[in-house]
């Protein structure tokens, strides 16, 4: 199972490689409002990841991403999946989603926003959620 997703990440890796040589760039090129995009299906841990992009002056202004259970629960304020992440991986859900919406603000474009160490998971569902809400923006 690893092996098959680092040859799907490398494959990805790729392929925004190669778009990003292009000479369209993203920042100021939004419409103004606001976009939100969530995963159809929960994954094999009971989550599904949303996010949430608002635009101003057609720049990215804020970024929300949580990622939600079956119940409704927040993984960002579940403390004992936090602590549980944090030993395992060095990093909560909260501490890599305000990375990943930082940056996301700062580089305008989602296939620009780098991978947390320690959510890889959580990284590529957060920058393919903002692809998905930012396509109505465009």
């Amino acid at each position: 199972m690893r092996r098959i997703l680092t040859l799907v990440l490398v494959g990805l890796f790729l392929l925004f490689a190669i778009s990003g040589c292009s000479s369209k760039t993203a920042t100021g090129t939004y419409k103004d409002g606001t976009y939100k995009a969530e995963q159809p299906n929960f994954d094999e841990h009971g989550w599904k990841g949303q996010i949430e992009i608002t635009v101003k002056d057609g720049k990215i202004a804020s970024v929300t991403y949580n990622e939600v259970n079956k119940d409704g629960q927040l993984k960002r304020d579940d403390q004992q999946y936090a602590e549980n992440m944090k030993a395992k991986t060095g990093v909560t859900p909260k501490e890599a989603y305000e990375k990943l919406e930082q940056q996301l603000i700062e580089k305008q474009d989602p296939d620009k926003v780098d991978t947390v160490t320690g959510a890889t998971h959580t990284s590529q569902t957060f920058k393919e959620l903002a692809a998905e809400a930012l396509k109505s923006a465009k």
